[in-house]
């Protein structure tokens, strides 16, 4: 059996924070981790890019999803939250409680939610799918791809491309001053300085799909 990650977006209307997004449709919100107790008692810790607390508190005192919040740490242009929704869940209680399914990284801004969900096999994308089917929900399948490569298949790596990243990190490439060069890399890997440069460019831009990428 192999795992399977899955990249999805639907209206956040279908889901949940929905009025606190259209009041702060100018603030993104991202998910860190989601703790699934039942069917009916999801418990988010909630990232949220903005210095506007009182607004955030407002909102989230006014939305219907949210049944009580609280303030785990506040930074210099970020607060994390820990949410408990009540309604508006049912997407993400299929993935969670019935599908055995965890998100990787979710991210609400506007009027849309994008999550990167991992499944433990192609069929249980198909069946949350039909789910969402046949409750009018519009849920966009943007990337299916296999997770079978260890760690690696989390962010789209190739254990070559992982490799070099790794080697480029650790031997001082990517410090200032550098302390180690393209040739350096290329030389302890035994691959030409051209095989060096296509696996960085590669792995950086596979890095930045499957992390930054997702929370624009």
């Amino acid at each position: 059996m192999t795992g399977t990650i899955a990249e999805v977006a639907f209206p956040a209307e279908r889901f949940a924070l929905g009025h606190t997004l259209d009041a702060l449709d100018s603030i993104r919100f991202d998910i860190e981790q989601v703790v699934a107790y039942n069917h009916n008692h999801l418990m988010p810790f909630v990232w949220v890019g903005t210095d506007n607390r009182q607004g955030i508190e407002t909102a989230l005192t006014a939305d219907e999803s949210v049944r009580d919040f609280q303030l785990v740490g506040e930074f210099d242009t970020e607060c994390l939250y820990r949410l408990e929704w009540v309604k508006d869940i049912d997407v993400l209680i299929q993935i969670l409680v019935e599908e055995n399914g965890t998100v990787l990284a979710a991210t609400g801004k506007e009027d849309t939610w994008k999550l990167r969900l991992l499944f433990s096999d192609h069929d249980a994308v198909t069946r949350t799918y039909e789910y969402c089917r046949r409750r009018g929900i519009d849920l966009e399948l943007q990337n299916i791809h296999e997770f079978s490569k260890g760690r690696t298949g989390r962010y789209g790596l190739t254990q070559s491309q992982q490799q070099t990243l790794m080697l480029a990190y650790e031997t001082g490439y990517y410090s200032i001053p550098r302390n180690a060069s393209a040739t350096d890399l290329a030389d302890s890997l035994g691959v030409t300085h051209q095989s060096i440069s296509e696996k960085l460019r590669r792995g950086h831009a596979n890095l930045l799909k499957n992390t930054l990428a997702l929370n624009q």
